[in-house]
């Protein structure tokens, strides 16, 4: 009987068992990386959400103080100062950040946060954090945006005479206050995270693109606003609440226009008036 000696099987893996083995280890840090940056995005959402909700007691302290009367959107305020007290000037003591900071404990955790607190360092601090607060506001309809960038400038009579009441400027005015925006998440026009300033969907025409948000898009085709949460940024009213909404949501006009709200119009344009 010719017995054949069993071959032994040499220590190591084969080709096949190491390529599975690099396969499995390659789904695992997929998976890793991909729970990482999913828990980093919740971690900044919940971040931004806890700062909107200073910012807008900040900007509802400030009407109170100025008997209900909201602070302009854009307009230039030569007693504006920056953290050190020196004076500002155009066009960083028109955006929203610094007329707006006597009103807040700190602007470091309410308008400058997850990262851009570095912007208020360097010799030009004062000019690019005023550029690229994390939220921009909404100023042609909530508080006015007068000169610079305007869409509509409130300080020409003939356009109220023309439009009507177009621009929120007194807190008793406002026909739904849980549903008006000030804030929302912003990003500049580099697509950069945080811009002072964010526009509705609709003026006398569309301002924002009939295409939905990609991250790749330039940041006007969506009025700035960035939907930088899987598909949702973070919105404040100016009753004071926060919620995360998404582009449909915030295609809205009745969220943006107090005329809008009034007229019960989600598709509202302003119309000159017969």
């Amino acid at each position: 009987m010719n017995i054949h000696p069993m071959k032994k099987r040499h220590a190591g893996f084969t080709l096949v068992e190491i390529l599975v083995s690099i396969a499995i280890i390659a789904a695992l840090t997929s998976v890793g990386v991909v729970g990482f940056q999913n828990a980093r995005e919740k971690s900044k959402s919940v971040v931004e959400v806890n700062a909107a909700r200073n910012l807008i007691s900040g900007y509802i302290l400030h009407a109170t103080d100025h008997n209900g009367q909201v602070l302009a959107g854009y307009k230039m305020d030569p007693d504006a100062t920056d953290l050190d007290g020196n004076l500002l000037h155009n066009p960083t003591n028109a955006r929203y950040p610094y007329r707006l900071a006597p009103s807040l404990p700190q602007i470091k955790g309410t308008m400058f946060f997850n990262g851009n607190e570095s912007l208020l360092e360097g010799s030009d601090g004062a000019y690019i954090a005023s550029l690229r607060p994390n939220m921009g506001i909404n100023a042609n309809l909530v508080g006015g945006f007068y000169g610079g960038e305007t869409l509509l400038d409130p300080s020409a009579g003939r356009l109220s005479q023309l439009y009507g009441k177009f621009y929120v400027s007194h807190m008793a005015e406002v026909n739904d206050p849980g549903k008006l925006i000030v804030f929302a998440s912003a990003r500049d026009k580099e697509k950069k995270v945080g811009y002072f300033q964010v526009r509705p969907p609709k003026m006398m025409e569309n301002v924002w693109s009939s295409g939905e948000f990609t991250k790749d898009k330039p940041a006007t085709d969506h009025g700035y606003v960035d939907f930088r949460f899987n598909g949702k940024a973070v919105v404040v009213m100016i009753g004071g609440n926060v919620e995360m909404l998404d582009e449909k949501e915030l295609r809205d006009m009745r969220r943006w226009s107090n005329q809008a709200s009034v007229e019960n119009d989600p598709d509202f344009t302003l119309r000159a008036k017969r």
